[in-house]
């Protein structure tokens, strides 16, 4: 879940998910020492964008193991993993992702990722999760009406990886897609599941201001492509204060600034790398236009020019409300948690890619709670009971999707 603003929510009366009282779920809770090892396996080796090749070997080897077929390479460094029934029924898509964050991890713990990169979202929650579903349904293959397709993508973070994966098929003879992501600002125990919009749709961008090198303290010999930088950062802002009307959501927000590295030395150039957040496609055209007129107005007034590159892109993502009802139901049936409704986040999801395509469901697994360090925080940490009830949510969505999808 590539970041935006999250809202809280009161802590749940729910103490956690009950004991298990279905065959599938005590072989999930007998697994789950294993798939918490997995996860902190994967959380100590992050790996971001599409350089995620340590992480799908890992992954692609694991879900061979259990007899599935696996592809690799797809989109460029995805993985997908087909589990067969034996019966005829329908083919549903479950999406994990095998990225990580570029923020360096300051949480301490003993399997925390080295160096610059992190698992500061939940993706590795995410893959073990998976990881332990397929084991479950691969068990009981013989009693399978239909199959199970896991599509572990890269790139969530930069939103560029769905879209490439399903150029290269992953959604062929699919008819209905799953997902869930970890939210630290939900309480463990608790499931949110959205009768209809869930994540805001997102563009990336990435603005080059070209000024010209020189000796910085010799002003009036080159344009400052840094002064530049510094007034166009300033200028969108007001793109969302002074143009956009109340009540119509948009984020127009700025993650890096790089340009430089002296202190007496001008850049040739400086790049700055951002997001558009929106929910209705409108705005989103409007914003991607003022982020072009606003960038080179600015830099022209200033004596420099700018190039913009839109870099990523995800839809709305948005459940399909049958598919809500049905997981609710589901969830619900003895109370394996705690049941919600969030308002849409700002932050973003390119498994809007997929939900776009066929019938989705996206459901929230809480992790944290008030208090808990945000996504994409160098704290961000999670409860990893949500590992367990991750996987028990999603193999009972999996399951009433299997009988429901026609």
């Amino acid at each position: 879940m590539s970041g935006g603003r999250t809202t809280a929510v009161p802590p749940s009366a729910q103490v956690g998910p009950p004991a298990p009282i279905t065959e599938a779920d005590r072989a999930l809770v007998a697994l789950e020492p294993k798939l918490i090892a997995v996860r902190r396996e994967l959380h100590a080796h992050p790996e971001v964008g599409f350089d995620v090749s340590r992480t799908a070997v890992r992954l692609a080897e694991a879900f061979e193991s259990l007899g599935l077929s696996v592809r690799t390479g797809v989109g460029g460094t995805g993985v997908i993993a087909d589990l067969e029934g034996d019966h005829d029924g329908p083919r549903i898509l479950l999406r994990a992702e095998l990225d990580a964050l570029p923020v360096r991890e300051a949480t301490g713990l003993a399997f925390a990722g080295t160096g610059a990169a992190g698992h500061l979202c939940g993706h590795d929650v995410h893959l073990a999760a998976a990881l332990g579903v397929a084991e479950v349904l691969a068990a009981r293959r013989d009693s399978l009406a239909g199959g199970v397709r896991f599509c572990l993508q890269p790139a969530e973070e930069l939103l560029a990886g769905a879209a490439p994966m399903v150029a290269d098929g992953v959604l062929d003879g699919i008819d209905a897609a799953l997902g869930a992501h970890v939210l630290s600002a939900l309480p463990y125990g608790t499931v949110s599941v959205n009768p209809g919009v869930v994540l805001a749709g997102a563009d990336f961008f990435r603005v080059i201001v070209s000024g010209g090198a020189g000796h910085a303290g010799t002003p009036g010999q080159f344009a400052d492509g840094i002064l530049a930088a510094a007034h166009i950062t300033t200028a969108l802002q007001a793109v969302v204060a002074r143009e956009t009307p109340a009540g119509e959501l948009l984020v127009i927000g700025l993650g890096a600034v790089h340009g430089g590295n002296a202190a007496n030395a001008a850049p040739e150039e400086v790049t700055l790398l951002g997001n558009v957040r929106w929910l209705d496609v409108a705005t989103a055209g409007r914003a991607r236009r003022r982020v072009e007129e606003v960038g080179s107005g600015v830099a022209a007034a200033l004596g420099c020019r700018v190039t913009v590159e839109w870099t990523g892109h995800a839809p709305v993502l948005a459940n399909r409300p049958e598919l809500a009802a049905m997981a609710r139901e589901a969830i619900q049936a003895d109370g394996l948690a705690d049941v919600t409704e969030i308002p849409p986040l700002t932050a973003s999801d390119d498994f809007a890619e997929l939900s776009a395509r066929v019938p989705g469901l996206f459901l929230g697994i809480g992790c944290g709670g008030p208090g808990s360090a945000p996504h994409h925080h160098p704290l961000f940490t999670v409860d990893e009971r949500a590992v367990l009830l991750m996987a028990r949510v999603l193999f009972r969505a999996l399951v009433r999707l299997l009988r429901r999808v026609p």
